[in-house]
C-alpha cells in the first residue's frame, strides 16, 4: 500500500476537467529521509566511501531487511558529504507509473523547483506512455543544471511494475552527468544493466557483506545506543551470533534489557538469523504490557499511521501519547517527520507483529482495515480508503468509493492504479454494475484500448442502475454518450461522434456548467471536422463565453484551437492570432498545454509560421501537435497536422518529403467513415507536390480534367468567383484555406489566361457549358 495520499493532477481527457489544479501531491514524508533515532550509531567508514562512489552512474545498496540501508542513506544526506541530495521512499502504490514518476519529479523538485513541468503534463494525459515521451523533458531539464545533483531511491523492491521498471531502465541508459543516481533494494533490479555498467565501471555496490556491523559498532550499538553494560565477551558472542545483522542486534538488545541473565541467554544462542529474530521478538513482546502489544499487533495493519488513525483503527483514545513512549523506548518505531506526528514501523517489525496479530486474534484484521478505510475516507485520502476496504474484504465498499471518486482519480493521473483496484473486485461486481461498466470504458480509454471501449459503453446501457454517479456527469448514461462522441472521434466515425454528442448535449442540458459545456465542444468539434463551420462555431462561441469564466478549462482550450483553424480558412487572420492567443494563455494558465486536445491550434499556429516564413518553427509546432494526436490516439488530429507537415515540406522544396507524410494522412483518412474537410487538404497538398493533378484516392465523378487544362477544383472556385463570392466564401463554401483558393485562382489565371477576377469570371460565363 502506498505512503502517500491521493493529489490532484488536472483532467486529462476532454470530458474530465479540474480547472487549474497542479501537479499531484506527494505526502512530504516520502521526500524526506526518516528522522534519526536517539543515539543512532554512524557509520562513519561506510558514509567516506559512499561520498567517494557518487560519482558513480548508480550507487545500488542491495540486502535483505534489517541490514541498515535505509540508516545509512540517512546519515549519508545528513553528512554533507556528497553532492545536492533528493530523498523519495516508495510504497506498493508507487507501482502506478504516473504515481512513480509523479514522485520522483515531486523529490527532484525539492531541490530544484519546477523541473519536470513538461513531464507531468505527458503523465497526465490518456494513453500509455512510452519513455521518451515525458522522460525526455526531465532528462534535458536536468542537464542543464549547474551542478550535479543525487537521487536515493529508498524500497525499490516495492515496484513490480513492468512499465515502471521499463522506464527507469530508460533514465538510467540516458543519465545526464548531472543527476547520480542511489538506490536501496532488497533485490538487484532485473531490468537494469547491472553486469554492463559494473564492467563500464558505472556502478558502485553495497551488499551485505559492506553492511554487516563491525565488532567495534556492534558495541556502540549494545552498550552505547541502548546502555546495556555488556561484557567484551558478550558483544563479541552476539555479533558472531547475529553475524553483524542490525535488526537482529537491534531486537536483541531490546530482549535482554532488563534481564539479569544476558550472558546465560546469549550463550544459549544458536542458529541462523530467523530463529534468532523469532526467539528475540517472542521476549520483547513478552516484556510489554498487554495494553502496547494489543496496540503494536492491531496497528500493524498500517502502513503509516499518525495518533488519530490509530485512535480509530484500535477504538481506544490516546494513542499519540502511546506513540511518543515507544519511540522513547526505541521499539522499531520511525518517525516520518520532524514534528512525530506520521510514524512507520520497520519493515521486519512490522511483519513480526502482523503475525502476532494473526496469532492473537484472528480475523480481526479485516476489522481494522474497514475501520482505516472509513478513517481515510472521512480525510480525503481516497486511495488509501479504497485499498483498506479491499483489504478488507469490503468489495461493495470499494466500488462505491470508486463509483464515487473515479473522475478525480484518474484525473490525478492514478489510470493503472484504478484498474488493478477493479481486477480485484469480483467480476460480478463489475458487468452487474453500469457504473463500474462505465469505469472500465473510461479505463479502457485512458490506457489506448480503443477496442475495448464500445463493448464497455454497450454494457453500461444494458446494465441497471446500480448506484448513484455522485460526481461526474449527470448520469450514466450521458457519460457514455460522451465517451462514445469522443471515442467515435477519435477512430474517424465522425457521423457516429456527432449523434453520441447531440445526445450528450442533450441529457447535460441541465447538468453542471462544465459537463454540459464538455458535451458542447465535443459535438462542436466534430462538427468542425465535418467542416460544418457556422453550426460548430455557434457552439464554440457558447463553450468560450468571454462574459464568464470557462466552465471546463480543456473544454475551451479545444474550441478555441479549432476556432483559430476556422478563422484561418476564412483568411481573417487577425482572429485566428486572437484565438491562437486565447489558447495559449489559458494553456499556459492552468498547465494544460500538453494534451492532446491542443494539437489542432498548434497546427493552425504552424501553419501561420510557415506562411510567415519561419519553415524551422513551424515543424517544430507541427511536429509537436503530430506527438500529442498521436498519444492521444486521435486520427483527425493526426491527420491534420501530417498535411500541415506536408505542406511545410513542399513549401520548402522537398517534394519527396511533403508526398511522404500526405500518403501517412491518406492512410488515416481512408479509415474515416465522413471524411469531412481534410480531404480538401490533400488536394491542396497534391498541388503542391504535382500542379494540376488530383490526389490519388480522392478524385470521383466530375473530377475529370477539361479541354482547357482546368483542373475540377479549379474549374469549381473560378464558378463560384463568376458567382460573385469572394475568396474567404469560396473558402468556406469547399472547406479549404483562403491561401488555398488563392492558390488555385492564380493556377487558373495562367491556364486560361486572364489576369483578374472579373475576366476569370466572363470566362467561365462564355464556358459555362464546357
Amino acid at each position: 500500500m502506498s505512503t502517500r495520499p491521493t493529489g490532484s493532477v488536472p483532467a486529462d481527457s476532454a470530458p474530465a476537467d479540474s480547472a487549474s489544479a497542479g501537479a499531484a501531491s506527494v505526502l512530504l514524508p516520502a521526500l524526506q529521509p526518516p528522522v534519526s533515532r536517539r543515539g543512532t550509531v554512524v557509520r562513519r567508514a561506510l558514509l567516506d566511501r559512499l561520498a567517494d562512489d557518487t560519482p558513480a552512474k548508480l550507487v545500488l545498496v542491495a540486502a535483505p531487511a534489517g541490514w541498515g540501508k535505509t540508516s545509512l542513506l540517512r546519515d549519508w544526506c545528513a553528512s554533507g558529504d556528497g553532492p545536492r541530495t533528493a530523498w523519495l521512499s516508495l510504497g506498493e502504490g508507487d507501482n502506478d507509473p504516473a504515481r512513480f514518476w509523479v514522485g520522483v519529479i515531486a523529490a527532484l523538485r525539492t531541490v530544484v523547483p519546477g523541473i519536470g513541468a513538461d513531464a507531468l503534463q505527458v503523465l497526465r494525459a490518456p494513453g500509455r506512455k512510452t519513455s521518451a515521451s515525458f522522460l525526455t523533458p526531465v532528462i534535458n531539464d536536468l542537464a542543464r543544471l549547474p551542478e550535479r545533483l543525487t537521487l536515493v531511491i529508498d524500497d525499490f523492491h516495492l515496484i513490480t511494475s513492468e512499465a515502471v521498471a521499463e522506464h527507469f531502465g530508460f533514465l538510467v541508459e540516458h543519465l545526464p552527468r548531472t543527476l547520480g543516481l542511489v538506490m536501496a533494494t532488497r533485490s538487484d533490479p532485473v531490468t537494469l544493466p547491472l553486469a554492463r555498467m559494473r564492467a563500464r565501471g558505472e556502478l558502485a555496490e553495497f551488499r551485505t557483506d559492506d553492511l554487516r556491523f563491525t565488532e567495534a559498532e556492534t558495541e556502540r550499538l549494545l552498550n552505547g545506543t541502548l546502555c546495556l553494560a555488556l561484557t567484551a565477551d558478550d558483544v563479541r558472542a552476539l555479533h558472531q551470533r547475529t553475524e553483524g545483522w542490525a535488526a537482529g542486534l537491534y531486537l536483541a538488545g531490546l530482549a535482554l534489557r532488563g534481564r539479569a541473565d544476558r550472558t546465560r541467554v546469549i550463550g544459549e544462542l544458536t542458529g541462523g538469523s530467523r530463529p534468532i529474530v523469532d526467539y528475540f521478538a517472542a521476549e520483547v513482546l513478552a516484556g510489554l504490557p498487554p495494553r502496547t502489544r494489543s496496540f503494536l499487533a492491531r496497528t500493524s495493519v498500517l502502513d503509516r499511521f499518525s495518533g488519530p488513525l490509530c485512535d480509530m483503527v484500535t477504538g481506544a483514545r490516546g494513542s499519540q501519547g502511546l506513540l511518543e513512549e515507544l519511540e522513547r523506548i526505541q521499539l522499531f518505531l520511525v518517525p516520518l517527520d520532524a514534528t512525530r506526528h506520521w510514524y512507520r514501523y520497520h519493515t521486519l517489525f512490522a511483519e513480526l507483529l502482523r503475525h502476532e496479530l494473526d496469532k492473537s486474534e484472528p480475523g480481526l484484521a479485516r476489522l481494522l482495515h474497514r475501520r482505516a478505510s472509513a478513517w481515510h475516507r472521512q480525510h480525503g485520502a481516497v486511495a488509501d480508503a479504497v485499498e483498506h476496504a479491499l483489504l478488507a474484504q469490503d468489495y461493495a465498499g470499494a466500488r462505491d468509493l470508486i463509483a464515487a471518486r473515479w473522475q478525480p482519480l484518474l484525473n490525478e493521473g492514478l489510470t493503472e492504479t484504478v484498474d488493478a483496484w477493479l481486477g480485484r473486485l469480483p467480476p460480478a461486481m463489475i458487468t452487474e454494475d453500469s457504473r463500474m461498466c462505465l469505469v472500465k470504458a473510461w479505463l479502457a480509454r485512458f490506457l489506448g484500448r480503443i477496442d475495448e471501449v464500445e463493448p464497455w459503453l454497450a454494457a453500461v446501457e444494458a446494465t441497471g442502475p446500480a448506484g448513484p454517479v455522485t460526481e461526474g456527469p449527470r448520469s450514466a448514461e450521458s457519460a457514455a454518450a460522451m465517451l462514445r462522441a469522443q471515442s467515435c472521434h477519435m477512430t474517424g466515425d465522425l457521423a457516429a461522434a456527432e449523434s453520441a454528442g447531440r445526445r450528450a448535449v442533450e441529457l447535460e442540458a441541465d447538468g453542471a456548467p462544465r459537463w454540459h459545456a464538455a458535451a458542447q465542444a465535443l459535438l462542436a468539434v466534430n462538427l468542425f471536422w465535418l467542416g460544418r463551420d457556422a453550426e460548430a462555431g455557434a457552439l464554440f462561441e457558447r463553450v468560450t463565453d468571454p462574459t464568464r469564466p470557462p466552465a471546463s478549462n480543456l473544454a475551451s482550450l479545444w474550441a478555441l484551437g479549432c476556432m483559430a483553424a476556422i478563422a484561418a480558412r476564412y483568411g481573417d487572420r487577425d482572429a485566428c492570432e486572437r484565438r491562437l492567443t486565447e489558447a495559449a494563455d489559458l494553456a499556459a494558465a492552468h498547465d494544460i498545454g500538453g494534451y492532446w486536445m491542443t494539437a489542432t491550434a498548434l497546427t493552425v499556429s504552424a501553419g501561420l509560421l510557415a506562411d510567415r516564413g519561419q519553415p524551422g518553427e513551424a515543424r517544430r509546432a507541427a511536429n509537436r501537435a503530430l506527438d500529442l494526436a498521436r498519444r492521444g490516439r486521435a486520427r483527425p488530429e493526426t491527420a491534420h497536422a501530417l498535411l500541415c507537415l506536408a505542406r511545410i515540406s513542399a513549401q520548402a522544396g522537398d517534394t519527396d518529403g511533403a508526398r511522404a507524410h500526405a500518403d501517412e494522412a491518406r492512410t488515416v483518412i481512408s479509415t474515416f467513415t465522413s471524411q469531412g474537410f481534410l480531404t480538401g487538404m490533400l488536394t491542396e497538398i497534391a498541388g503542391l507536390t504535382d500542379p494540376g493533378a488530383e490526389p490519388a484516392g480522392l478524385a470521383g465523378p466530375g473530377r475529370a480534367r477539361r479541354a482547357d487544362g482546368l483542373s475540377a477544383r479549379e474549374a469549381e472556385v473560378l464558378t463560384l468567383v463568376a458567382d460573385g463570392h469572394t475568396n474567404g466564401e469560396i473558402a468556406a463554401e469547399l472547406v479549404l484555406s483562403v491561401h488555398t483558393i488563392e492558390r488555385h485562382l492564380q493556377n487558373a489565371y495562367r491556364k486560361i489566361g486572364v489576369r483578374n477576377r472579373a475576366d476569370a469570371a466572363a470566362y467561365m460565363v462564355r464556358h459555362a457549358g464546357d
